[in-house]
């Protein structure tokens, strides 16, 4: 986050946000059984962490980058080029939905699977929907001028026939199994 981009638009964060924090974890603890006697402990602690986390977070959008900043032990930075976003999901679960806050997760191009990485997950942004319109918009206009964004490739007529004999596995164990 060194580089010196123009800011196009800074996330604000509804402060809805914190009661939210405090309720998952103390639900996580009561979930688990054993963290139960751990509860109080969380409330207590809580009333520092949680004002001192809500501080910590920032998200930037900036002309090539979404820029996103949290933690209060473990500080994290993570610079997303907006040429490698395909999604923004927006969510929201019960306990959300309570607190009236979504949350927002930035899909990355190879950011799926077991190994995904939670770097975009961003929580309590107020008015979500308006931030997430303003990063895919930037994104598009990154993409159509020139960017790194490339069409996917045309497979070779080796790589049809790769494809073609896998189909036909398929179709092989399909008929053996049912």
């Amino acid at each position: 986050m060194a580089r010196n981009e123009t800011v196009l638009l800074e996330a604000e964060f509804d402060p809805a946000v914190q009661p939210y924090g405090r309720w998952w974890v103390t639900g996580l603890l009561f979930i688990t059984v054993a963290g139960i006697p751990l509860i109080p402990f969380w409330l207590l602690f809580s009333t520092w962490f949680v004002p001192a986390y809500y501080r910590s977070l920032s998200a930037r959008l900036t002309e090539r980058s979404l820029e996103i900043r949290r933690g209060v032990f473990t500080k994290s930075e993570a610079t997303i080029p907006l040429d490698r976003i395909t999604d923004l999901r927006l969510h929201h679960g019960p306990i959300m939905r309570r607190y009236g806050i979504r949350g927002l997760r930035v899909e990355t191009a190879g950011s799926g699977g077991p190994n995904a990485n939670a770097e975009g997950n961003l929580y309590g942004i107020v008015d979500t929907e308006s931030f997430r319109d303003a990063v895919l918009n930037q994104r598009d206009r990154v993409t159509d001028s020139g960017g790194t964004a490339t069409a996917a490739p045309v497979p070779a007529s080796s790589d049809a026939s790769v494809l073609e004999e896998i189909r036909d596995l398929l179709k092989s164990i399909d008929s053996k199994t049912g």
